[in-house]
């Protein structure tokens, strides 16, 4: 069942004989932020923060003159930069148990009154702290990959972070619709060879897609050798013309599209608490009959420049 918009309570959040598990699509995430946290989490001190300030050449061209005109002054030129801004969101996630739930552990349901001591004892208050932080960063990857860019303008207004696909401050630059057609090596291709006229570096470059796209993957690039005894191909990274690509797949990744991301220039970020604290798990005491808690982050993205990075979009 999905997340209940109250404290929990003897009533609405009984507990449960068996093994607790995580069901859904949300299990799945993760991968992602766990890939560009090995770059290091970048700390800033203001809500709006630049990710990269860019310029480009001019095309190459031969450059010549004739001895004659080099005996004077030329025309000076110079290259100018393009800032380019994301902000960090608030994200917070509340949670409470009332005291009488903590202490009924043997409430099975509404009118079960003892279970006999078989049931868990653990605290509710601590599975709703646990449960809120993989909430946290599940929609942390969410937003990192598909958040739709709100610039600040008023205390009211919810500010949020630019996603790499987001159209405002993401990936603009290097896209190649697919027209609804299936992922090919030709749009894959395409994308490449797009992203290398761009300047792209391609560096440590990953393939961020939803699932469905990771066996079509192994469709176009998998190779199985001849076996008796085991069959199918597992891929984790691909070969390519430019270089080698990883494979990162995520249920928080846009439908319909492929992510080609430069990781080594992606990032979290964070605006550390007044307390110091990247992100803040609070337990506090307001007088009701209730342990209650949340957990809190001022929490971006950092990608550098949008045009490192591409997209396939509008795939079947």
């Amino acid at each position: 069942m999905a997340s209940t918009s109250a404290t929990g309570q003897t009533y609405n959040n009984t507990n449960v004989l068996g093994e607790v598990l995580q069901i859904g699509a949300t299990r799945n995430t993760g991968q992602f932020v766990a890939a560009i946290s090995g770059n290091g989490v970048r700390r800033v001190d203001a809500q709006e923060f630049a990710m990269s300030a860019t310029y480009s050449l001019d095309a190459a061209n031969q450059n010549v003159i004739s001895e004659n005109t080099s005996l004077s002054a030329g025309t000076a030129q110079f290259y100018a930069k393009s800032q380019e801004y994301n902000v960090v969101q608030i994200s917070k996630l509340d949670f409470a148990s009332s005291d009488l739930r903590e202490s009924a552990t043997q409430q099975l349901d509404t009118t079960n009154i003892d279970a006999g001591g078989m049931a868990p004892t653990n605290s509710e208050f601590d599975r709703a702290a646990s449960n809120a932080m993989m909430q946290f960063n599940a929609d942390w990857e969410y937003s990192a990959l598909q958040g739709t860019y709100v610039a600040r303008s008023a205390v009211g207004t919810n500010v949020a972070m630019g996603g790499l696909t987001d159209s405002t401050v993401g990936i603009s630059t290097n896209t190649v619709s697919a027209s609804s057609a299936s992922l090919s090596k030709a749009l894959i291709d395409t994308l490449a060879v797009e992203m290398m006229d761009n300047g792209a570096q391609l560096i440590r470059p990953a393939f961020v897609c939803r699932p469905t796209y990771v066996p079509q993957l192994s469709e176009i690039y998998g190779f199985q050798p001849q076996s008796w005894d085991m069959g199918g191909v597992a891929l984790k990274t691909i070969m390519t013309d430019f270089g080698e690509v990883g494979v990162i797949w995520t249920n928080a990744a846009p439908a319909n599209t492929m992510i080609l991301a430069d990781l080594s220039y992606i990032r979290p970020v964070v605006l550390p608490q007044p307390n110091g604290q990247d992100v803040a798990m609070v337990e506090y005491v307001d007088g009701a009959s209730a342990k209650k808690g949340y957990i809190q982050g001022f929490i971006g993205i950092d990608f550098g420049a949008e045009s490192y990075h591409g997209t396939i979009t509008s795939l079947a």
